[in-house]
Parts: C-alpha cells; sequence; structure tokens
C-alpha cells in the first residue's frame, strides 16, 4: 500500500526515503519537525508500524509493506541485513516510484541502506542528502562490518535486478560511490575514522525530547540505585545474558529495571528477586531519566539517549555496527566494554561497581553533552536543507 501524494502543493518538499526500524526512523523525527516549522512539505516512506510516529511530527506518511521484518529472530551478520533490505527495495521500488510520479520533491533525504532515496533523487535530478544515525561510512568500514570491499557488497546483484525489471538505465555503482552532502546524527567525537570521511559531513548531534512520562508506567526502587538493562528492538534473543544479569543482581544494592523483547520466555529466566523486575519493553527515556547504570547493546540511538541523560554504560553488543560502537565508549571513558563470549555475573557486577563510582566517567559524559549541545541539532540540520535550495534558486 502506498499513499499518493498530491502535486499541487507549492511548498517546498523534501521527501526522506529510510529503513523502517526504529533506530533508523527515531533519530531523524527531530529533524522531521524542524523541516515543517521552517516551512517544508516533508513526504516520509516508512511501514504502517511508524504511520502515525511519522505523522505526529507534521509529515505526509508513504506507506510500503515491508519484507524486512522481526517476526523472527534475526542473524547477526551484517550481510543478512544488507541483502534483505536490498529485497525490500527491489519489491518496493514500484509503489514508490508511482507513489511520487505527479509530485517530484525537490530535495530527497535518505537513511543508510535506503538506497531507492539515492537512486530515485539520481533518476529526477534532485539533490540527495544523506542521512546518518551512526557513523559516516569511513575508510574500511565495509571490511570492518561485512568482511568485504564496497564492491563486493551483497546488495548490487539484487539492485541490478531491481533496476532491470523496472526498465531504470542508470549505473548503480556510479551512483552509490558518489558522495552526497551527509547530515550525521551523532557528535563528532564518536565518529570512528573521522580524518578518513569525506568533506560535507555535518555532525549535528542527537535530537532527543525526552516525553511525558508513559501512562501506567511507576518506577518502584526502594531507594536503590537504578540498572536499566536492555539489547535494544531487534536482537533480543538472548536468554543466556538475561539469565547472567539476574545472577549479577540478585539481591545486590540495584534495582533493576531489564527489557527482554519479544523472542525470550519469561518463565525461562526463573524467579526473580525483589529488586529485579522485567517487561518485553519499556519506556527506555523515562528510565534512563532515573538510572545510574545502563547496559546496552550499544545501539547508536540507545547509547546517545544515554549521553543525553548522563548515563555511564556496559556494552555488550550484538553485532558489528555495535561492537565499534562498544569500543568508542570505552576510548571516550563513558563506559566499558564487555564482550558477549566473556561476560559472566562476577565480571558484569564488578564492571558495574567499577562504572558507578568513577568520577571520570561523569567528567567525560558532561564533555560530551557539551558538544552535542553545541552541535545544533534538528535546527542545524535544517539549516543544510536550506543552503541546498537556496543554490537551487541562485543557480536557476
Amino acid at each position: 500500500m502506498t499513499v499518493n501524494i498530491s502535486g499541487k502543493n507549492t511548498q517546498r518538499h523534501v521527501a526522506i526515503f529510510n529503513c523502517a526500524e526504529q533506530g533508523h526512523v527515531n533519530p531523524t523525527l527531530g529533524l522531521v519537525k524542524a523541516l515543517v516549522v521552517r516551512g517544508y512539505r516533508v513526504s516520509y516512506t516508512t511501514s504502517p508500524e511508524f504511520s502515525s510516529l511519522v505523522a505526529s511530527c507534521g509529515a505526509t506518511p508513504v506507506l510500503f509493506e515491508p519484507t524486512f521484518t522481526k517476526e523472527q529472530p534475526r542473524p547477526e551478520e551484517m550481510g543478512y541485513v544488507v541483502r534483505e533490505l536490498a529485497r525490500e527495495a527491489q519489491a518496493t521500488c514500484r509503489p514508490l516510484l508511482a507513489a511520487f510520479e505527479n509530485d517530484r520533491p525537490d530535495i530527497i533525504a535518505y537513511g543508510p541502506l535506503s538506497w531507492l532515496g539515492k537512486i530515485f533523487a539520481h533518476l529526477w535530478q534532485v539533490p540527495a542528502i544523506s542521512l546518518n544515525p551512526t557513523h559516516v561510512s569511513y575508510q574500511g568500514q565495509s571490511e570492518e562490518w561485512l568482511g568485504l570491499s564496497g564492491e563486493e557488497w551483497p546488495c548490487i546483484p539484487i539492485l541490478e535486478k531491481m533496476l532491470h525489471d523496472n526498465n531504470l538505465n542508470v549505473d548503480l555503482r556510479a551512483i552509490l560511490a558518489a558522495r552526497d552532502t551527509a547530515i550525521a546524527f551523532i557528535p563528532r567525537s564518536f565518529q570512528e575514522k573521522p580524518d578518513t570521511i569525506p568533506p560535507g559531513v555535518t555532525f549535528v548531534g542527537p535530537e532527543i525530547r525526552p516525553l511525558a512520562a508513559q501512562p501506567g508506567w511507576r518506577l518502584k526502587t526502594a531507594g536503590r540505585p537504578v540498572v536499566v538493562i536492555s539489547l535494544g528492538s531487534v536482537y533480543t534473543h538472548q536468554t543466556a545474558f538475561f539469565r547472567t544479569c539476574i545472577q549479577a543482581f540478585t539481591n545486590s544494592e540495584w534495582h533493576v529495571v531489564m527489557a527482554i523483547g519479544r523472542y525470550v520466555d519469561s518463565a525461562q529466566l526463573g524467579e526473580l528477586p525483589a529488586n529485579i523486575e522485567i517487561h518485553r519493553q519499556i519506556p527506555q527515556l523515562d528510565v534512563l531519566q532515573a538510572a545510574s547504570l545502563f547496559i546496552t547493546h550499544a545501539g547508536m540511538n540507545s547509547l546517545m539517549e544515554a549521553v543525553y541523560f548522563g548515563v555511564p554504560m556496559i556494552a555488550v553488543p550484538q553485532q558489528a555496527e555495535q561492537r565499534l560502537n562498544a569500543r568508542r565508549i570505552q576510548a571516550l571513558g563513558i563506559g566499558k566494554y564487555l564482550p558477549r563470549e566473556t561476560l559472566s555475573a562476577t565480571s558484569l557486577l564488578m564492571a558495574s561497581q567499577e562504572i558507578s563510582a568513577d568520577p571520570a566517567c561523569q567528567r567525560n559524559l558532561a564533555v560530551l553533552q557539551q558538544e552535542i549541545s553545541q552541535a545544533g541539532g534538528a535546527s542545524a540540520a535544517v539549516d543544510v536543507f536550506d543552503r541546498i535550495m537556496a543554490a537551487g534558486q541562485h543557480a536557476a
């Protein structure tokens, strides 16, 4: 299903192409709101799951039916993600082309692995802006994340077939190799190998807006410091990890709030002590505001939320990007990296006690918070759109 966009509106029109995943959508919501406030009309391609969220920010959802879902646990290998998102692009190319047939955007902004946005910008000869919720592509990234060179990415044969089937005669490899203006929703100091990224990247930092407390949610801590434990929304099929956490904190000085996701059977975790509560999902922003420690998979969205609230982290990553983030957490002195393969209840509790008692960690978090506050956030991101629009009008 798609929503056809009216072609009669004369507002400056931005189309955002993005993966229908929390870690991709959430970092862009502040940008959407800021674009609308500044007078842009925003069309946002997404799935029904995110339709109301995108609409609440002022954008018009352009819906597609995702083929890459979370119904079953996903393999942690990044190559699998790349292939499946390429297949989703293949399935949604034609309906999304039709949705914009009579309403071409003035600018296309696209998220990582949202190749249709980059391809359509080339087809329609409109400026493109890359939206990066995590590290901007750096030298050696493909080898580190996929074990492949960029020319060997598993998406390429699938996308080439998509272009052929839709009679789109363009040079895919040239399009993918082109460097577009880029916005990064992280502070520059968190970027891996910043000296190897191309010019034209604006680091605006995350735009995090604390929400009103979720109705019905009450944190019962009995005066204990709070540790929040979450592996995000995707790679949560980790029964052994959650058992280790329970063993580490049972009858400790901590009150534990743990999100176990959709896959783990809570009955397999056994009887819980009074200081540990588990949930399928938690209102993470609410809980982090009260937290003294965050044990996280080191997804960029989650860790930026922790930085925003000044919460030290223990990173237990699940896949390649998260392992990179975990190394950056430790390098910047805002937490500790514990590899999942060697994690034990003893090492987890010891690391928790060390990090929570380390004043240097709080100082380092404050430095990063200051950098984020000075980066400009969503307003600085919209400035990039304004400059591109002004340049186009001047050239015309």
